[in-house]
């Protein structure tokens, strides 16, 4: 375990930078593997319950291993391009997330969707999308070599 912990722990800690290529390959790796989980659950409720179940369940179980990776991640790739202000820009960047998906039309927990929403929706969304951009394609002042987390 403590072989583990010491090759695999950089991953999970909130510490180093990260560079644009390793930040896009661990949010595509988290993003498919649990969704490829909690897919092919849904998909075996059909078929097989018990299965479904089981791959139900495994989703459920690496959901707070996959957040905290990603948030590591997003925070690696911040502190590259801001170091010591990575903290905040994460929880805005959150927080932020979080306010755009409540103006979501297509989002079945808005009751309320009118195209006001949308128009507000579209007006939030633009400058999470170039944040996003920004975090995947810009050139931090860290050298490529020189990431260690």
């Amino acid at each position: 375990m403590k072989n583990l912990k010491m090759k695999f722990g950089k991953y999970f800690k909130f510490k180093n930078t990260i560079n644009g290529i390793d930040y896009f390959l661990r949010i595509f790796f988290v993003s498919i593997v649990f969704f490829s989980l909690l897919g092919l659950g849904i998909l075996l409720l059909e078929i097989n319950l018990a299965l479904a179940i089981i791959f139900i369940v495994l989703g459920c179980l690496f959901l707070i291993p996959f957040l905290w990776l990603g948030f590591a991640t997003t925070y690696k790739r911040i502190n590259a391009f801001f170091p010591g202000k990575a903290g905040w820009l994460l929880a805005c960047t959150i927080a932020y997330s979080f306010i755009i998906e409540n103006f979501n039309p297509n989002n079945e927990l808005n009751f309320e969707s009118g195209s006001g929403d949308y128009q507000m929706y579209l007006i939030l969304f633009i400058p999470s999308f170039f944040w996003n951009l920004y975090l995947l394609f810009g050139n931090s002042p860290v050298e490529k070599n020189n990431h260690i987390g």
